[in-house]
């Protein structure tokens, strides 16, 4: 008897142009985690069918990339991308299976679409660091930083405004992953005064494990900032 494939095809409808076309899948019950670093990117036991790579859809006739989250296209929307990417699209399809290089072409090109959809910060700082994350993967650590940074810088701009309120963002995660990026990005001062937000958070007790981790980082912070007052 064969195995079923760990990715399938299926036909979606573009939002935007009402075109058909075909994108790829990785069944759900396939994945299995290996392992989560403390800023949530999940290596998977089989990388090369990792969910990831799959997230974004392309439409191949107008080139809307979006995902399941993406906000709802409205008239204005729609006119934004055929103005911006349509009229410049190559009709040219992401349906096939995926290598790290299709998936962060087509990350691009949801980042650039969440730009002029002027989608909400939080859902741009998410493809932001899912980028990163599959720069990571091919262990471009340049790359990686730069859109590490860019998340960050996003994220940040989400919570100032709590856009995020009303979404399955919780201010207590986002206030985690500003802290986490940016002690990875050696922002020492600001990752130590994030942690500390979600440490003393009122809602912490709806999420311990974050709460628990942010503890966790809070330490090894302070640890890798006096390396760097040595080292200086």
């Amino acid at each position: 008897m064969n195995e079923k494939s760990p990715i399938f095809t299926r036909n979606m409808k573009c939002p935007a142009c009402t075109s058909t076309f075909p994108t790829t899948n990785v069944r759900i019950s396939y994945p299995k985690t290996h392992d989560i670093s403390t800023d949530f990117c999940v290596t998977y036991q089989d990388e090369v069918n990792s969910p990831y790579l799959y997230y974004v859809n392309v439409c191949e006739s107008c080139g809307y990339a979006y995902t399941k989250n993406s906000q709802p296209l409205n008239r204005d929307s729609v006119q934004v991308i055929q103005q911006k990417i349509s009229i410049n699209w190559t009709p040219r399809s992401f349906g096939n299976k995926r290598s790290l290089e299709d998936a962060i072409t087509v990350y691009k090109l949801a980042v650039y679409t969440s730009i002029i959809k002027n989608e909400k910060f939080y859902m741009l700082a998410g493809l932001l660091l899912r980028l990163g994350w599959l720069y990571r993967k091919m262990n471009n650590i340049e790359q990686e930083e730069r859109f590490i940074r860019k998340a960050y810088e996003t994220y940040k701009k989400s919570y100032d405004l709590a856009d995020y309120s009303g979404s399955e963002m919780s201010e207590v995660r986002i206030i985690y992953l500003i802290g986490e990026l940016a002690r990875r990005l050696n922002e020492f001062e600001q990752a130590i005064s994030f942690f500390s937000k979600v440490i003393s958070h009122p809602n912490g007790h709806l999420e311990k494990g974050i709460v628990e981790k942010a503890r966790e980082q809070w330490h090894i912070t302070r640890e890798e900032a006096k390396i760097v007052q040595i080292d200086g």
